[in-house]
């Protein structure tokens, strides 16, 4: 793999406690251990990316605090360029407190600190030589506006736009980003915030192809993925793993999703590579070290093979 990949987003430090079983609204239950993890949306999918071999330019905001240094100092050991990501001084650095269960099921809150003042301001992106693919990933922890403005940015430079739609959007997209994203990955429950449409997802999707959306990926967990384009539709399965924490397996699926069309392989083929990495990472903790290399998901793909 080798192909160039733009991620815009957040940047965060994962405060992780491990419990038998996610409390309840007003109940305290006592974990069996904790552990502090790099995170943020954007963070994670850049260093998917970068281990699924694509090479990685991250744009982001930092605090001057700890955190904010060892972030960085994190992701340039991963080989990521964060002379995208700005540090603002006087401000925190985002942080999430994530709580996992036994079976790997997660939930979590964040503080956004430093990403909430992510802007598009100043922010100007080269076109791609030739024919090369370049690719520009985003999710929604960092300003919408911000987001938004970026994608039309990205669009003007013939990048190939990827918009996670995760977490769940505060207000509906504008019909202008919505319009240039070439593809649009989100779960059941974020395909239908978006659309207002509960039920069937490949009905959800097709109405997005009405705002202009050129193809849709939705996440179904354990029963793999869908990838709707207006004249097909193409499931991958998921690859049968262990679980035990998923805190970043969606992070990682898009992380490598980018990698794989930057490399210009065929969606089906890009599809199954990113879902048998988001099964590896589920089988270790952590966001960020979960994030398998090129030659970890190549021999799971040569193991099984998940599309039909």
């Amino acid at each position: 793999m080798g192909g160039r990949v733009f991620v815009f987003g957040s940047i965060n430090t994962d405060l992780v406690v491990y419990v038998t079983q996610l409390p309840q609204p007003g109940e305290t239950v006592s974990g069996k251990g904790w552990a502090s993890f790099p995170g943020g949306k954007g963070a994670n999918q850049a260093v998917a990316a970068a281990r699924a071999g694509a090479t990685v330019e991250l744009y982001g905001c930092l605090g001057d605090d700890l955190f904010g240094r060892e972030r960085l100092k994190s992701l340039r050991e991963t080989g990521i360029s964060t002379r995208g990501v700005r540090v603002l001084p006087g401000v925190n650095s985002g942080v999430a407190q994530i709580t996992v269960d036994s079976e790997g099921e997660n939930t979590i809150a964040v503080a956004p600190g430093a990403n909430a003042l992510f802007s598009a301001e100043g922010i100007e992106l080269p076109r791609p030589p030739g024919e090369e693919t370049w690719v520009s990933l985003f999710q929604n922890e960092v300003p919408q506006e911000a987001t938004e403005a970026l994608i039309l940015t990205a669009h003007d430079a013939g990048h190939l736009v990827l918009w996670n739609l995760a977490p769940t959007l505060s207000r509906p997209p504008a019909d202008a980003a919505m319009r240039v994203v070439d593809l649009l990955i989100c779960n059941r429950k974020e395909i239908a915030a978006v659309t207002g449409m509960n039920g069937d997802p490949e009905q959800a999707a097709r109405a997005l192809f009405d705002r202009g959306v050129h193809a849709v990926i939705v996440t179904l967990g354990k029963e793999g993925s869908l990838l709707i384009q207006e004249q097909a539709v193409r499931r991958v399965d998921a690859f049968p793993v262990e679980a035990v924490d998923t805190v970043g397996a969606g992070d990682c699926f898009c992380g490598v999703l980018a990698a794989s069309l930057a490399e210009r392989l065929e969606g089906g083929a890009a599809l199954r590579r990113a879902s048998a990495a988001a099964a590896i990472s589920t089988t270790r903790r952590g966001a960020q070290p979960s994030m398998p290399n090129e030659g970890e998901i190549d021999a799971l793909l040569r193991g099984k093979g998940a599309s039909r």
